[in-house]
């Protein structure tokens, strides 16, 4: 096991920066997902605030459509003078002003093109509700005023119709939060472990290739199977000695739900792919023995699928175009299969069809760069 051996020796140059990229990512992520722990998902109803100045007569139409507003709504009482109107809505003691005009109710009975003024404040989401609550009142009663029914009655008719509410059920699936965080550590991960990974196989690999050390290889009494048995044997040590790091952190940063069926299999997609990049590091030795180029293609294949596959940025903020060539790469398929996995309630084997096929996706790309290592082996061999 002698070239076993040497292959650790090598392996230690690269201890120091495996850490230093390890460290960094961890706090990083520490800062980004523990500090997201306070945010809720919760509904919950609000009420805009809402003042109504009236410039027409207090008839009974403008009372109903005054009590109807606070019930709707927290009604302000406000002086009616546009200095004071203006502070109102600067400092957001109202979200919206409703100025009633004169002779309104009059002509609104009538059925004259009439409009209530309004002042609000500007983007604001408080406005567009209270615009709407607004003209939920007029509409309800324009309808009325088709029909033959005395004022009165019209009154009543819609504050009884208004007063109608609909009990909604919010059905959701609870995902817990830090299930989330788990998976936004394992996205992260997308990019670290690509490059870790990438540069120090390609790196050893290509230091047991030169010329000379491959020279003394050849005419020692190790057989050329047994070198690379040794040689691959190294490999997977190292790379799951990597991966294994990634795992002891974030057990140590979420330790009560790594052990949970979702933090299981969360681990175990980030087997997969480091599969896939134990593969992917052998196909660019074989391609190549430049250190400069294996540095340049490792980041970046790390940076560039992680930024379109959703690593950094939310695949739900990613372009249709973005997610469609993201798909070409298997990080695409890793990061989906960890949002997946969060917000997975059902444990059933149907249940996790979906994320078994990920897998099955990933390893496909592994497959796919093995019989390119095959055939470009040959190649070389032929000349």
């Amino acid at each position: 096991m002698q070239v076993f051996k040497n292959y650790l020796k090598v392996m230690k140059s690269y201890v120091p920066m495996i850490l230093i990229y390890t460290l960094i990512f961890v706090g990083i992520a520490a800062m980004t997902t523990l500090s997201g722990n306070q945010t809720s998902s919760a509904f919950e109803t609000s009420k805009a605030k809402i003042a109504l100045i009236n410039h027409d007569e207090n008839s009974e139409f403008i009372q109903s459509f005054e009590q109807y507003i606070k019930d709707n709504a927290d009604y302000v009482e406000l002086e009616d003078k546009e200095d004071v109107l203006r502070d109102a809505l600067f400092f957001r003691k109202v979200d919206y002003i409703m100025i009633v005009p004169k002779d309104f109710t009059n002509d609104f009975l009538n059925n004259k093109d009439v409009l209530i003024e309004t002042m609000e404040v500007p983007d604001s989401y408080d406005g567009v509700y209270s615009k709407t609550l607004m003209n939920k009142y007029l509409n309800t009663a324009k309808l009325y005023l088709k029909t033959d029914i005395p004022i009165q009655e019209i009154t009543q008719h819609i504050q009884k119709d208004l007063s109608i509410h609909t009990e909604v059920e919010m059905n959701t699936q609870v995902v817990d939060d830090r299930i989330t965080n788990v998976s936004t550590f394992y996205n992260f991960a997308n990019y670290t472990l690509l490059s870790i990974i990438i540069v120090v196989i390609s790196m050893v690999m290509i230091s047991f290739r030169d010329e000379k050390i491959h020279r003394r290889n050849l005419i020692s009494r190790t057989t050329y199977k047994s070198l690379n048995r040794q040689l691959l044997l190294g490999n997977i040590v190292s790379t799951i000695g990597v991966w294994l790091l990634y795992v002891i952190s974030s057990i140590i940063l979420y330790q009560e739900v790594m052990f949970t069926n979702s933090g299981l299999l969360i681990i175990l997609n980030s087997f997969v792919l480091t599969i896939f990049i134990l593969v992917f590091s052998f196909f660019l030795t074989s391609l190549t023995q430049k250190r400069e180029v294996v540095s340049g293609i490792s980041t970046v294949v790390g940076l560039g699928t992680s930024f379109i596959s959703g690593a950094f940025v939310p695949q739900e903020f990613l372009s249709p175009a973005v997610l469609s060539i993201s798909k070409l790469t298997p990080s695409y398929w890793y990061i989906t299969n960890n949002n997946l996995i969060s917000k997975t309630t059902d444990f059933s084997w149907t249940g996790l069809q979906p994320v078994f096929m990920n897998m099955v996706v990933i390893l496909g790309f592994a497959i796919v760069f093995y019989i390119l290592i095959q055939l470009t082996s040959r190649l070389r061999l032929k000349k």
